[in-house]
């Protein structure tokens, strides 16, 4: 029991802890640069998952249920929830923001946020997607597929879709090479939000203790995140 204690604090407080931090200065760069549309949707992404970090933190040392139990659930949303902003991203250098309009962007992100909350909200609340046997929050099946299919489907696909056309959009070397690190450190924080959704699900010391170590991975993955699209892109 110590050692999972230990493994949780190691996840919890310094994994975590480490993505709070770089996150939010991530996104405080991002809109110190230049608070143009592109630069707050992606500050969004980074924000979205800081918030949910820090909230699991919170949860982390509480014992009542009922309240770790709502963190627990705004965490999962807040997580599932901050990929829709770097399909966004994708959309505004895709489209151009002429074309795709706020009103587009802003439209698609409601729905998919009350897709994803109302339906992980039916799954916790009547089909105890989530269980308390060991004193905090591990997710069931049904909570699991559930996260994991929506948003693959709403903002993981669509991502890879667009980055690739992005990509081939491009005449120079020196953008696709520049594209190519977003995307890179796009796939590697998309694997880290994976493998937390599988941790949940799993529950097992062994892989929590593999996800503590290859989250700190975090640090190179939103370094190429910010530096790959740190000027403004034009195809």
């Amino acid at each position: 029991m110590l050692q999972i204690d230990l493994q949780r604090i190691i996840l919890v407080y310094v994994m975590e802890g480490i993505f709070v931090i770089y996150f939010s200065l991530i996104a405080f760069q991002i809109l110190r640069r230049k608070r143009q549309r592109l630069n707050i949707v992606l500050s969004a992404f980074f924000i979205s998952i800081s918030i949910a970090n820090i909230l699991n933190m919170i949860y982390a040392i509480i014992s009542e249920k009922t309240t770790v139990l709502i963190l627990n659930f705004l965490t999962n949303f807040l997580l599932c929830f901050g990929p829709v902003f770097i399909f966004m991203v994708n959309m505004i250098i895709l489209e151009s923001t002429l074309i795709f309009s706020v009103k587009r962007q802003n439209r698609f992100i409601l729905i998919y946020g009350i897709i994803a909350f109302i339906g992980m909200l039916i799954i916790f609340v009547f089909f105890d997607g989530v269980n308390f046997d060991r004193g905090y929050p591990a997710w069931k099946p049904i909570f699991f597929w559930y996260v994991v299919i929506i948003s693959t489907s709403f903002a993981v696909l669509p991502f890879f879709y667009t980055a690739l056309k992005i990509y081939f959009s491009f005449e120079t070397k020196t953008l696709k090479k520049k594209w190519s690190y977003y995307f890179l450190g796009s796939l590697g924080a998309i694997s880290i939000g994976y493998m937390a959704f599988i941790n949940n699900l799993l529950n097992n010391p062994t892989f929590r203790l593999i996800l503590s170590i290859y989250g700190i991975s975090i640090i190179i993955w939103g370094y190429l995140m910010y530096y790959g699209i740190g000027f403004k892109l034009k195809p």
